[in-house]
């Protein structure tokens, strides 16, 4: 029962900065790879005759706040691999093979994101991803608009 003077110290933590993974893409014949990690991938680039296109986006590095896993799957008959991030894919996916996350991605829009384009061969049967909205002329290709697969930056 009184009145005393008492001395607080608080220590701020610095909110982390997100680390991101560069997603690297390669083109075999109709089938764009994406990938974060291309020396585990070595033997399958260069079995498949995959070449190097460049940098295509980043993901978010595992554990960052408001992101979740981006998975990937590979159909072996036609030569196609496709990227969501759930578990299950958004879409039935007969013939495909789960191959694991590549990285993390945002199912919201957070700072400084930008969207994730999916496109679609139906002739084909393949997927293209980029973050151009216009699909970088792919639809010249024969690909159509399938939806934002997620936020990337």
């Amino acid at each position: 029962g009184g009145e005393a003077d008492v001395e607080v110290f608080l220590e701020v933590a610095a909110e982390k900065t997100p680390q991101f993974l560069a997603v690297q893409r390669y083109l075999a014949g109709s089938d764009y790879l994406y990938t974060t990690n291309p020396k585990a991938e070595a033997q399958r680039l260069k079995s498949k005759g995959y070449q190097y296109l460049g940098i295509a986006f980043q993901l978010f590095a595992p554990g960052t706040p408001g992101t979740t896993e981006f998975y990937r799957w590979f159909n072996p008959t036609i030569g196609d691999l496709y990227y969501s991030f759930e578990p299950k894919g958004d879409k039935p996916l007969p013939g495909y093979l789960y191959e694991g996350p590549i990285g993390n991605i945002a199912t919201s829009r957070l700072s400084g994101t930008r969207e994730l384009y999916r496109w679609f061969n139906p002739t084909k049967g393949t997927h293209f991803y980029t973050t151009n909205q216009t699909g970088e002329g792919i639809a010249k290709k024969g690909y159509r608009f399938d939806g934002i697969a997620g936020f990337v930056h």
